[in-house]
């Protein structure tokens, strides 16, 4: 399946700090890159999306699991912006969220950075001109449950699963009824034939 397909939507993924839009065939801005499956896809690179945030919704792939899935609307155009349900960019995004005019554009800004081998990515959340902070910070996280180290085979790994759900509700709660929605996004909307990344 292509990624223009549910609704006149245009889906949208994020990986390496940009935004990506894929394509059936190559075009004169798209690039190949083989995914983690293998395969070759092509995709049009783009460094931020804005407009209304008109729905958010949590799906579930049988085999690529939770994600997040933004609709933003801007000049009669839908776009899904479609996350991990527990990644960097979520988590950014959603701890961001509270501090949005919901009723007013916004615009999303994947950003990546590698410290010591390791990539640290984040969804800066952008309203006239200005980065949103944080609603929930380490020194004030208003009831949110930190990551916590488990043990898994033997390896301590961080689990953000209490936050997530946590950030979930708050979306539920919170968010969804401050939206401006159009039309609804459909209960499953996974477009992907594979994870993006």
């Amino acid at each position: 399946m292509g990624l223009e397909t549910n609704n006149s939507a245009v889906f949208l993924s994020i990986g390496d700090g940009k935004i990506t839009k894929r394509v059936k065939e190559p075009t004169g801005s798209s690039v190949q890159r083989t995914t983690k499956q293998g395969k070759i896809v092509h995709e049009e690179i783009f460094d931020r999306v804005s407009g209304m945030i008109t729905d958010i919704k949590v799906t579930t792939h049988e085999v690529y699991g939770k994600k997040w899935n933004i609709r933003i609307e801007d000049a009669g155009q839908a776009y899904i912006l479609q996350m991990n349900y527990s990644s960097g960019y979520s988590s950014s995004f959603l701890k961001a969220l509270p501090n949005a005019d919901l009723l007013e554009k916004v615009t999303l800004i994947p950003y990546l950075k590698e410290e010591g081998g390791k990539k640290k990515v984040t969804l800066f959340v952008s309203q006239d001109g200005h980065a949103l902070k944080h609603f929930y910070t380490k020194d004030d996280p208003k009831g949110l449950p930190p990551m916590v180290q488990v043990r898994v085979k033997g390896e301590l790994i961080w689990d953000d699963g209490d936050m997530m759900a946590f950030l979930e509700n708050m979306v539920n709660s919170d968010v969804l009824p401050k939206l401006k929605k159009s039309e609804p996004m459909p209960a499953n909307v996974d477009e992907s034939e594979e994870a993006p990344f």
